[in-house]
């Protein structure tokens, strides 16, 4: 170990970068609820805890938490929608968790979604005549804070300005030696967090499936198993998706017991759900699964789930004099087993 001390700047960048990946936020759908708001999950009959801007939301299942959902907050973004032009471009709006959807009073305009916006919160982000949209979400974190020998803190805040603003009073680098445990500790858990999974929404079609956005009229690229899936417009990615592969797995829907416990797949990404043949069961949804895919982990009548999807990627090396951390394919989907 005393030869991995002069890796403590490394690491540091390296923690840096990946709490920059964990502020973007994770990918999710967003519908919206009208008056009457009252009584909620929350807090019944009383709106003392509603924001005085009407910026407010009920969870969907895949953040509702048993409840623990309540109070939190969240940033989310418009980032696309089955109709084009239809979120307002560079919104970010602050919500905080009132109801749940499931037995909101007023109706969603959509089952299944994410998180569910008020009319005041989503009209705007977003067309208020959509249904539905495609969002990036992020929960409003505490501050982060490191106190150092030579520096006042290394501090990282969540704010409304692209989602956070990154503050840094560096300690001395000669000083950060003394650190490489906590900084080691502390990568590796951020690491472990990244290996959780976003929350989605999941649909399905039935073939055909060609011709493709990615591949054209060749299936060459389809795998013996039938798990592919088309790209939503929030993983679409330019195109960047094709070939792409996801770990999935359904946590909930609309419909009690629709999703088939301890099922977890491996997808590849073979099209764009907006352009494909055959159209999903349910537009706007993060990925569209095939017949097979989608049986596999949830009941093939339901139309939309909401489901944990993490992309596949590849082995996470640090090579040292006496010691080599690596995370692999298989340690990524026993990891997903584990915490899912």
């Amino acid at each position: 170990m005393p030869t991995l001390r002069k890796t403590s700047p490394f690491l540091l960048l390296l923690l840096l970068a990946t709490l920059f990946h964990l502020s973007i936020g994770d990918v999710g759908t967003s519908s919206h609820y009208r008056p009457p708001y009252l009584p909620t999950a929350c807090y019944g009959n009383s709106s003392s805890h509603f924001p005085s801007s009407n910026m407010f939301a009920a969870a969907g299942e895949g953040i509702w938490d048993n409840g623990a959902a309540c109070g939190r907050q969240y940033l989310v973004r418009c980032i696309s929608a089955a109709v084009p032009r239809t979120c307002l471009p560079d919104q970010i709006i602050q919500v905080r968790i009132v109801d749940r959807a499931q037995t909101s009073r007023s109706r969603p305009s959509s089952n299944g979604a994410t998180i569910v916006l008020s009319s005041t919160a989503f009209g705007t982000i977003a067309d208020p005549s959509a249904r539905l949209v495609n969002g990036l979400m992020k929960k409003k974190n505490s501050c982060f804070k490191i106190k150092c020998k030579r520096s006042p803190s290394l501090q990282f805040e969540s704010t409304l300005f692209q989602w956070f603003s990154l503050t840094l009073s560096a300690c001395k680098m000669p000083a950060l030696g003394k650190t490489f445990p906590f900084l080691l500790l502390l990568l590796l858990a951020t690491l472990f967090h990244l290996s959780h999974g976003d929350v989605g929404t999941s649909s399905h079609y039935r073939p055909p499936y060609l011709p493709t956005a990615c591949y054209g009229n060749s299936s060459s690229h389809f795998p013996s198993s039938n798990m592919f899936a088309a790209a939503g417009e929030g993983i679409w990615d330019n195109g960047a998706a094709c070939g792409r592969q996801y770990l999935v797995r359904c946590i909930s829907a609309a419909v009690p017991r629709t999703c088939l416990p301890d099922q977890i797949i491996q997808v590849r990404i073979v099209d764009r759900a907006q352009t494909s043949r055959s159209r999903p069961s349910s537009n706007g949804a993060t990925i569209v699964l095939s017949s097979t895919a989608f049986g596999t982990i949830a009941d093939p009548s339901a139309r939309l789930v909401n489901g944990l999807m993490k992309k596949k990627n590849s082995c996470f090396n640090i090579k040292c004099k006496r010691l080599r951390l690596s995370q692999c394919d298989e340690l990524q989907l026993k990891s997903m087993e584990e915490t899912f």
